[in-house]
């Protein structure tokens, strides 16, 4: 792609706020707990913003899907999304865990119980959808389409990675952003960066999801 046009810079915008958009609206239309058909149709929207962003890299912008990091899966594939959610689960909280600790997060009570009063069928389907959506919005996209307007892959990466902490903000709060999810999203830009194999990241997001999803009635018993 050696021109970026205005469409391509618009999907980039849509994909980074997007998600948070969706978040405060349904705060603001349905409150802090909308009831289970209000979140199951909340999640189908979301999962239409992969499938826009989708649809626009090849109707759009008439690009492979290769250009924003679809690739055949393979035993690579997998092994290394399944590494990378272990790293998730077993090595990154040694750095959320003093960090949340440090920046004293105690509010999230009301949002775990919240998800953790979900059934467990929702909480695997949030779990395995929101990591495909999240990993295609700001990695496959975001990433290679802002390397393409900043012209610089590091760059891009990085600002999609601050976007991504940024969007969790509305959910979790700014604090909680700063400790989990942005962390989680420097792992992920890392997985993508070396892999550039968007399934991986899906498997490793999903994967981390599912398992912290339904840990939720341990952790709040």
């Amino acid at each position: 792609m050696s021109v970026v046009q205005w469409p391509t810079v618009a999907a980039t915008a849509f994909a980074l706020a997007g998600p948070p958009a969706l978040v405060v609206a349904s705060h603001r239309l349905f409150g802090d707990a909308p009831p289970l058909g209000v979140q199951i149709v909340l999640q189908i929207v979301f999962c239409g913003f992969a499938a826009a962003i989708v649809s626009f890299v090849a109707i759009g912008e008439r690009l492979p899907l290769s250009s924003i990091g679809v690739r055949r899966v393979t035993a690579a594939t997998i092994a290394s999304g399944l590494l990378a959610a272990a790293a998730a689960l077993s090595v990154l909280p040694l750095l959320t865990r003093p960090l949340a600790a440090a920046l004293q997060i105690g509010y999230l009570d009301a949002r775990t119980a919240g998800l953790a009063a979900l059934p467990a069928w929702f909480r695997v389907f949030i779990g395995v959808t929101s990591g495909g959506v999240e990993e295609t919005l700001y990695r496959g996209y975001a990433i290679e389409r802002l390397s393409a307007i900043c012209g610089s892959r590091w760059f891009g990466a990085a600002v999609a990675t601050i976007a991504f902490g940024l969007a969790h903000v509305p959910y979790w709060g700014i604090r909680f952003s700063l400790a989990a999810d942005l962390p989680f999203g420097i792992l992920m830009t890392l997985l993508y960066l070396w892999r550039r194999d968007l399934a991986a990241n899906a498997i490793a997001h999903a994967a981390a999801l599912v398992v912290g999803l339904l840990s939720l009635p341990r952790a709040a018993a």
